[in-house]
C-alpha cells in the first residue's frame, strides 16, 4: 500500500519549512501527488495594517505568494504537485480546509506553538481537520522532526474503533518502518486495559502485512496515560505515534480533552490521528 495523494497545511509560521520538507520527503517515499493548500484569511505578522479591506486584500496575496512559494520550492523534487487558497473568514476557512481535506490520503498539519498568536487558529485548524474530513491527520511538532520518513513507531492502543482505525490509516507508512510498538497502558487496580485482549490479535494482523510489530504492557502507576505515552517514545527511540482522536462533532469539548488535547500540546514527534 503506498499514499498516492497527501495535503499539506502552509502558513507563515516559523515550523512551516520543515513541515514542507517532511511532506515533501512523505510525497517522494510514496510517490504521491503533493497539494499545497493555505487560508487566505491569514494574517502575516509583517503586515501593520489598519485598514480591513486593505488588510484583507493584503493577505489574499500573500497567501498566492506562499503557495507559489511552496510549488518553486517542490519542483526540485520527482513528485506532481498542486496548491490551493482557501477563501473565507477564519472560522468558515478552517471548515472549508476540513471540507477539502477530505478527497486526501493523508493531511499533513502543523502543532500549534503557543507562543504565537496564531495558536487558537492552529487548533481550530485542527479540531475541523480532524473531525470533519474523516481522512488521517499527520501533525507535525513546531519543534520539527529528527527522521521522516519515520523508521519506528508506537501505537497508542486501547482497542477503540478511533485507535483501530488510526492503525489502518496509517499502514502505508507502517509497512516501511522497521520497528512498531503496540503499547497498551493499565491503569488503576484493573489491570485489565481497554482493548488489552486485542493487542496481540492486531500484532498478528499487522504481521500479515509485512509489519514487524511487538506489544509492550506498561502499567501506569502514578503516572496520567500521556505521560507513559511520552516516556515510552522518548526510552525507545520512537519518531512516530499512532493513536486516535476521540469523541462526535458534538462533542468537541471531549474530543480534545483528556489524552488527545494533552498529547497536542505536548507532542515531541509527528503524531496520526484518526477520528
Amino acid at each position: 500500500m503506498q499514499y498516492k495523494d497527501i495535503m499539506v497545511y502552509i502558513d507563515d509560521g516559523d515550523s512551516n519549512p520543515e513541515r514542507i520538507r517532511a511532506a515533501l520527503s512523505l510525497a517522494e517515499a510514496h510517490g504521491a501527488r503533493l497539494t499545497g493548500v493555505t487560508m487566505a484569511s491569514i494574517e502575516p505578522a509583517h503586515l501593520k495594517v489598519s485598514d480591513k479591506k486593505t488588510l484583507a486584500i493584503m493577505c489574499e496575496q500573500e497567501a498566492y505568494k506562499r503557495v507559489e512559494d511552496f510549488a518553486l520550492k517542490a519542483q526540485e523534487h520527482q513528485i506532481e504537485v498542486a496548491t490551493s487558497v482557501v477563501k473565507g473568514r477564519d472560522s468558515d476557512a478552517s471548515k472549508k480546509l476540513a471540507q477539502f481535506a477530505r478527497n486526501f490520503d493523508l493531511i499533513i498539519l502543523r502543532q500549534a506553538n503557543p507562543k504565537y498568536k496564531n495558536a487558537e487558529l492552529v487548533k481550530e485548524i485542527a479540531r475541523n481537520v480532524l473531525l470533519l474530513s474523516g481522512r488521517p491527520v499527520f501533525f507535525m511538532p513546531y519543534i520539527g522532526a529528527h527522521r521522516i520518513p519515520c523508521e519506528k513507531a508506537l501505537i497508542a492502543w486501547d482497542g477503540t474503533p478511533a485507535a483501530t482505525r488510526a492503525v489502518h490509516d496509517v499502514l502505508p507508512m507502517l509497512e516501511c518502518m522497521g520497528e512498531v510498538m503496540i503499547l497498551v497502558v493499565q491503569e488503576g487496580k484493573d489491570k485489565t486495559a481497554r482493548g488489552e485482549l486485542l493487542a496481540d490479535d492486531l500484532a498478528a494482523h499487522l504481521g500479515r502485512h509485512g509489519v514487524n510489530a511487538i506489544v509492550r504492557r506498561v502499567t501506569a502507576g502514578t503516572f496520567d496515560v500521556p505521560t507513559v505515552i511520552l516516556n515510552q517514545i522518548s526510552e525507545n527511540d520512537i519518531d512516530l505515534l499512532v493513536m486516535g482522536g476521540y469523541g462526535t462533532p458534538s462533542l468537541k469539548q471531549k474530543l480534545f480533552g483528556g489524552v488527545t488535547r494533552t498529547i497536542l500540546s505536548t507532542m515531541i514527534v509527528p503524531v496520526v490521528m484518526s477520528h
